[in-house]
C-alpha cells in the first residue's frame, strides 16, 4: 500500500486507491528541503474562498452519506486490498485531528491577539477498533467542531496569511486556509470512495 499525502506527513496510512488523493497538493506545493525558509506561492485555492462554507458542504455531504449507511455496511469493501467503510471513516477522523496541531500554530502565529481554543479534549475511537456508526458519527462530529473552533474569530486576511510550520525537519510554507481546505479536499475525497464501495452514485 501507497500512503496519502497526510499519511507521509504524519497520520494514519491510506489505501492504495487514495494515492492520487488531492491533500497530496500540500506536499507537492509546500514541501521543502530540510531547513530551508523560503515562501512559496500556493495555487491550489482561489483567493476568496470561504473555507467555512467549503468545510460545511463537505462535512454535510459525510452527514447524508453516513444517514445511507448501516452498522452491517461498515465492514465492506470496494476489493480485498481496499479499507472498509469503517476504515476509511477512522483515517478521516485520526487525518483530521492529526492536523489540530498545525492549525493551532498558524494561529498563533497569524493572529497572535486571539485566545486558542482548547481542543482535543476527547479520547476517539482508535484505528483498530471495530467502532460502531454512532462512535464513528460522534467522533467525525467532535473532530471537526475542533477544526471549526480553530478558524473561528479569523479576519480573511488573516486566514489566507502565510506563515512557517516544520514537521520532521521539513519546513512548509503554507496559510490556515491552505490546511483548512486540504482537510476538505481531503475528507470529500474519501466520500467518494465510500460512495463507490456501497455503489452510491453522488
Amino acid at each position: 500500500m501507497e500512503p496519502d499525502a497526510l499519511s507521509s506527513l504524519g497520520a494514519a496510512p491510506a489505501p492504495a486507491s487514495a494515492w492520487s488523493c488531492p491533500a497530496a497538493a500540500v506536499d507537492r506545493h509546500c514541501a521543502r528541503c530540510r531547513r530551508r525558509r523560503e515562501q512559496v506561492e500556493v495555487n491550489i485555492i482561489a483567493d476568496f474562498v470561504n473555507v467555512q462554507a467549503a468545510l460545511a458542504e463537505n462535512f454535510g455531504e459525510l452527514r447524508a452519506l453516513l444517514d445511507l449507511c448501516a452498522d452491517d455496511s461498515l465492514g465492506q469493501r470496494l476489493t480485498p486490498a481496499e479499507w472498509s467503510v469503517r476504515e476509511i471513516l477512522l483515517h478521516l477522523v485520526h487525518s483530521e485531528r492529526w492536523l489540530h496541531p498545525q492549525l493551532m500554530l498558524l494561529r498563533r502565529e497569524v493572529a497572535p491577539g486571539l485566545a486558542v481554543p482548547r481542543v482535543g479534549g476527547v479520547t476517539l475511537p482508535d484505528t483498530e477498533t471495530d467502532a460502531s456508526l454512532p462512535e464513528l458519527r460522534w467522533a467525525l462530529t467532535s473532530v471537526r467542531e475542533d477544526t471549526e473552533r480553530l478558524l473561528d474569530g479569523l479576519a480573511a486576511a488573516q486566514l489566507r496569511e502565510p506563515a512557517n510550520i516544520e514537521l520532521d525537519g521539513d519546513v512548509l510554507d503554507m496559510s490556515l486556509r491552505t490546511l483548512a481546505l486540504t482537510a476538505a479536499d481531503h475528507q470529500l475525497f474519501h466520500v467518494r470512495q465510500i460512495q463507490r464501495t456501497l455503489g452510491i452514485a453522488p
